[in-house]
């Protein structure tokens, strides 16, 4: 058995994996929330590994998954500064089963990692560079899913891929360009606020504004919760907004207009990435809710035509993977289901198997 932890703002997210089996729950932080997880778990013997999701690692965690001790639990925690709001529960549910179940195997999964060597000229800020060499840079997200979209994408075409456009649709849609499997630009900065609106956050916006919201008054923490929390399609809308409500929204007229913002978000970043690329092999758009965004990500491709893309209608038969491409398409367009805590599973079971 393993179990997975990935703690959000006000609870705690977990899996448990037994026999190939998943199983999900979610907990509110809360002096009895270990009590109540362990009474969720048939035989607390059985647990082979526990794994810890981190969103941030910033230039400390290099590897998407790896062997958690205490002694490197402590060196880790240097990044909790970095997200501190989520990186902090990462290192609390950390220590705690650290401290309990001292003898089975411990796994940092890091979110960032997979961008720890992005090009300098990506993750360089034009700011002083000692500020760039104290850790002020652009550090990317959303790494193990688009590492995976590009291993996907390379057992789709059996290794003849090279230059992958991964384009997550979700509450927090991020693109990342990727060539030769390194990322090459991500549209993710230092934090997840940077990059595409989404549906809490601001994405790219003038730094400006934030001194002139201070000057009106407003505290730092108050402006820090209203581009990160109260923002993007929430606060356009000004009331709760999620991807789900924006995607299928072609016939909502108060919602239309922030739904073209929103393609209009991705639109731009795919053609920079293009651009980076250099051309471009295949797009691969991964999600969790891949049949309710076929309609919008149709849309996507259309305004991608005059490249040479071709693709043909998705098959409901199949609403897992899917390649869409159409015969005489300049390049492939691949659909993935992603679901994370199996991708975190796959990594945990090949890791465990190098050090066993």
């Amino acid at each position: 058995m393993i179990l997975f932890f990935k703690p959000e703002t006000s609870f705690l997210r977990w899996c448990k994996v037994k026999n190939g089996t998943l199983l999900e729950n979610k907990f509110k932080f809360s002096p009895d929330l270990y009590n109540e997880i362990i009474e969720n778990i048939d035989d607390i013997k059985e647990i082979e590994a526990i794994g810890y999701f981190l969103y941030h690692g910033g230039g400390i965690i290099k590897n998407p998954v790896s062997i958690l001790t205490p002694e490197s639990l402590v060196k880790a925690e240097e990044c909790i500064s970095f997200l501190p709001e989520y990186n902090d529960l990462t290192f609390k549910v950390a220590r705690y089963w650290l401290k309990n179940l001292p003898n089975v195997q411990h796994l940092f999964f890091c979110d960032t990692a997979f961008f720890t060597n992005l090009p300098e000229q990506t993750s360089t800020y034009g700011v002083p560079y000692k500020l760039f060499r104290k850790g002020i840079r652009r550090y990317g997200g959303y790494g193990l899913c688009h590492q995976w979209a590009w291993e996907q994408a390379q057992l789709f075409s059996n290794g003849a891929i090279q230059k992958v456009l991964s384009i997550y649709l979700g509450n927090h849609t991020n693109i990342t360009a990727i060539r030769d499997g390194k990322p090459l630009e991500t549209t993710i900065g230092f934090t997840p606020v940077e990059g595409i609106l989404s549906s809490n956050s601001c994405g790219d916006l003038d730094p400006n504004i934030i001194f002139e919201l201070y000057s009106k008054g407003m505290s730092f923490n108050e402006i820090n919760q209203l581009l990160s929390e109260k923002s993007g399609f929430s606060g356009l809308l000004g009331k709760k907004c999620s991807f789900l409500d924006i995607v299928q929204s072609k016939d909502e007229p108060e919602k239309l207009p922030i739904r073209k913002i929103f393609h209009y978000n991705i639109i731009k970043y795919i053609g920079a990435f293009i651009s980076i690329l250099g051309g471009i092999d295949a797009i691969v758009f991964v999600s969790e809710y891949l049949e309710e965004s076929m309609d919008f990500i149709f849309e996507i491709c259309h305004k991608l035509e005059f490249l040479g893309l071709k693709c043909k209608i998705a098959s409901y038969e199949n609403k897992k993977n899917q390649n869409l491409t159409k015969n005489g398409s300049s390049m492939k367009v691949f659909c993935l289901k992603y679901d994370g805590w199996k991708v975190m599973a796959e990594k945990a079971k090949n890791l465990l198997k190098e050090v066993s």
